[in-house]
């Protein structure tokens, strides 16, 4: 990972959402007026907002609020009513076209105005949705009010954090009379044989012309006598780009558009010779659509477009041909510090570090992500599992929607038959033109798949995705810990059967026995624990597409002392906050501040080819968490002196050899049958452990392990080489208390406070403790392990940044970041 590919990233991601020639396409970031609790009113446009808060989008207030009990069901910080103010002035383009509102996601029950005017309501939080503004803007130039109620006051409405705010991107977009529609264009690649022929379907439409009069009532002027008809030409043009933004193909249509007329072309692209996209090489098109009108250029839509085939059978799944194994890990949407509101940097952070360990793939657990993150996806190598919903109707213990509740007392249950169909539609429509996006999930762990009223449901869904994309298969992730079986035949309604935890069920048989169910399909682990076993068996059988591990990367929420670690922990840390004891899931392969853990090493060992190596000592686990084994490895050698330690090598090296202060300890052969790490006992002393992987005799990567000593300084490090001032832009700087060599101590706790000074200010300091009541948005925090982070937001102002960390009784640490002005 490197800070040229992450600001890539960023550069490609923001010129795919909002990079156009005609239309315009604004993101409403700043100036919205912010009040937390309930406001009688404020839906007004004369409602006095000037004692409200100032703040930038994206924005989630569960992220900034303390920890606290009172609110287990949203990872112990608070949610509640929020309100979200405006003022913005009406566009003058397109004179009598079209202002559309769009918000990728608001949590939750959102309830939109403008100028008080109510243009409606949204209650998922996760989902896209849009207003057309049009009828109620002011003339060009004059202000306008928009405001936003959510509500998110009752509570439990999800399992884990949810997030509290408009925590995703709000946009203005401004067309023509005549334009493309909202997700109106949809590329398919249909074959690949002798070049790639793409298919381009476009819709657009016009309500009213500018120039129409139009007046069915006779009573008013001279009624019908003065209508007008009128049609204008159009024609739209639809290239495909290469990476390089060169046309590689291109297509025209014309037709007649009459007032309030719609039409949908449907054109046919070949592309020669082209670069296929897949994880290791994600080369990426893009498909621009110019439409004129009268010949004269008034709309135009960029898409992504990713040139792949994809097959899905009993025989495995093939990824333009080749058979691919997925090496994926489920992902939560928030993101420590900043809850729900995650930005491109940390997507492209994230998901650049889970690439380096073999991952291929993610799902969105358990709901619709937001828009940046299928790009980033498409862009770095990542394909996806989008998933629509946790819950539908039913609870565990059967309850309804209406009477009393489904997984969640106040959760989707309760819109579920009102608003289903609109979001299922809405995510497919958003991410259809995706790559990156090979299935879609209509369900995690669905309570209805138990009993008769989920038969017609799923099929319902099945159809509704098929409608709207049959290019990519459908799942569903069915519960493998429930003690009720499946409703007979339900999961052959589905392309690619999931299940979560499979062998809760079927023990070590694993798919057998679901395979002879269905002996013409390809099944999916949907959700896997971590044991070697069960990569094993994927591995040993072709009609196992791959796996899902939980977790891929440390969430709020769902906390849970699974290695009774919480008591030895609690003379550091404060617990007394937390009711549950921990603020959130703790055992991904990556903790909250970007620390792996031993099972990230571990899957690099058997889903990376690039040589690799690396030293861990394994700790004691309950039998209850064996399979977590590899993920509670230490990756340090501070020890008691004598103490027999087991220690991991985890390599995809045939052979290792150790050595202990330069004496080797032997040369070890690689479980290249059972998928398992090379273990040795080796008596603890002071030094240097070191491990060298071995290819034919030859070293070919190497790792050690250096016992540290004192605590003596801080050290800094930033995944930015510059910010933008635009006071949104941000940096993340990782904090480590080291010993006089430079060496990590792994069981440092200082308390550690950071000063910004200059063009940018402090978010906050945190840690991976996932047993501290610490707030995200402090200026101090104890390290856990050794190691804190902070987060730099940019001003407005060019200029230099300098942070400075500091910790009682050791040497301090400062960075000097530069801000610079856009462009």
């Amino acid at each position: 990972m490197t800070n040229r590919r992450i600001e890539s990233t960023i550069s490609y991601v923001e010129r795919m959402l909002e990079s156009t020639d005609y239309r315009s396409i604004v993101s409403l970031e700043d100036n919205w007026r912010f009040h937390a609790g309930d406001a009688p009113g404020a839906q007004a446009a004369g409602y006095d907002d000037s004692a409200w808060r100032i703040v930038q989008l994206p924005h989630d207030d569960s992220a900034e609020s303390n920890f606290d009990a009172a609110y287990p069901a949203n990872g112990y910080v608070r949610s509640g009513v929020l309100w979200y103010r405006l003022p913005f002035a009406s566009p003058g383009q397109h004179a009598g076209g079209k202002r559309y509102l769009m918000f990728d996601g608001a949590a939750m029950n959102a309830e939109v105005w403008v100028n008080g005017h109510c243009l409606g309501t949204h209650p998922y939080a996760f989902t896209p949705f849009w207003h057309d503004l049009t009828p109620y803007l002011r003339p060009a130039g004059e202000e306008n009010i928009l405001a936003v109620k959510l509500d998110a006051s009752l509570q439990p409405f999800g399992r884990s954090y949810l997030g509290n705010g408009l925590f995703r991107r709000v946009q203005l977009i401004v067309t023509a009379p005549l334009h493309i529609d909202v997700w109106g264009v949809v590329a398919r690649t249909e074959s690949v044989d002798s070049g790639a022929s793409i298919s381009v379907a476009t819709n657009i439409s016009v309500g009213r012309y500018p120039e129409t009069k139009w007046n069915a009532f006779v009573w008013q002027g001279n009624g019908m006598k003065d209508n007008n008809e009128i049609s204008k030409n159009c024609r739209l043009r639809t290239t495909i780009l290469d990476p390089e933004g060169r046309e590689v193909a291109a297509a025209e249509a014309e037709t007649i558009v009459p007032q309030f007329g719609k039409h949908r072309f449907e054109q046919r692209l070949r592309v020669v010779e082209p670069d296929l996209w897949n994880p290791d090489q994600p080369n990426l098109y893009r498909v621009h659509s110019v439409l004129f009108v009268e010949d004269e250029p008034a709309d135009d839509v960029l898409t992504p477009l990713g040139i792949r085939t994809l097959s899905f059978s009993a025989d495995g799944f093939e990824l333009n041909g080749i058979e691919t194994k997925i090496k994926g890990v489920c992902l939560h949407q928030d993101a420590a510090i900043f809850g729900g509101a995650v930005q491109t940097r940390t997507w492209a952070t994230r998901l650049s570090m889970l690439k380096e360990a073999g991952c291929n793939a993610v799902r969105t657990s358990h709901h619709p992500f937001p828009a940046e993150f299928y790009h980033a996806c498409d862009f770095l190598g990542m394909m996806v599992m989008d998933e629509a919903f946790d819950e539908w109707r039913l609870g565990w213990d059967r309850g309804y929607s209406d009477s009393p509740y489904g997984k969640n007392t106040y959760g989707y249950s309760l819109y579920f038959d009102q608003w289903y169909e609109t979001d299922l539609r809405a995510m497919i429509r958003r991410d259809r033109n995706h790559p990156s996006v090979i299935m879609w999930s209509v369900g995690n762990e669905i309570p209805d798949l138990y009993f008769d009223e989920g038969i017609p449901l799923l099929r319902r869904m099945v159809e509704i995705c098929k409608e709207e994309d049959d290019t990519r298969p459908v799942t569903v992730c069915a519960e493998g810990n429930h003690l009720l079986n499946l409703r007979e035949g339900i999961m052959d309604l589905v392309d690619v059967p999931g299940y979560n935890y499979v062998a809760s069920r079927e023990g070590e048989a694993y798919y057998e026995r679901l395979h002879a169910e269905r002996p013409d399909l390809a099944l999916i682990g949907s959700e896997t624990e971590f044991e070697p076993e069960h990569w094993k068996r994927i591995m040993q059988h072709r009609y196992v597409i791959g796996q899902f591990l939980w977790v891929g990367i440390d969430y709020l929420g769902e906390g849970a002392d699974v290695l009774g670690e919480d008591s030895a922990l609690g003379n550091t840390f404060d617990i007394s906050a937390l009711a549950g004891g921990r603020r959130g899931w703790a055992f991904g392969l990556i903790d909250s501040v970007g620390t792996t853990r031993g099972e990230y090493h571990y899957r690099r060992s058997i889903w990376s080819d690039e040589p690799f190596v690396r030293l861990a000592v394994k700790q004691p686990v309950p039998a209850s968490g064996e399979a977590l084994a590899y993920m509670n490895a230490q990756l340090h050698w501070n020890w008691n002196e004598g103490e027999r330690k087991t220690v991991y090598v985890f390599t995809n090296c045939v052979e290792a050899e150790l050595f202990l202060n330069g004496r080797s300890l032997g040369v070890l052969a690689k479980d290249t049958e059972g998928y398992r790490a090379i273990e040795l006992d080796v008596d603890y002393v002071p030094g240097t452990l070191v491990a060298v992987g071995l290819s034919d005799g030859r070293r070919v990567c190497e790792d050690q392990l250096v016992t540290a000593g004192d605590a003596v300084r801080l050290e800094l490090s930033c995944d930015a080489e510059r910010l933008t001032a635009d006071g949104s832009d941000f940096a993340e700087l990782r904090i480590l208390v080291v010993d006089k060599d430079g060496y990590l101590v792994p069981d440092a706790a200082h308390s550690i406070s950071v000063s910004v000074q200059g063009s940018g200010r402090l978010l906050g300091v945190y840690s991976a403790d996932a047993t501290s009541s610490e707030s995200y948005r402090s200026e101090n925090c104890r390290a856990y392990r050794g190691i804190a982070a902070a987060v730099v937001r940019a001003g407005r102002d060019s200029g230099a940044i300098v942070i400075e960390a500091s910790a009682p009784g050791l040497a301090a640490a400062s960075w000097t970041l530069p801000c610079v002005k856009p462009g």
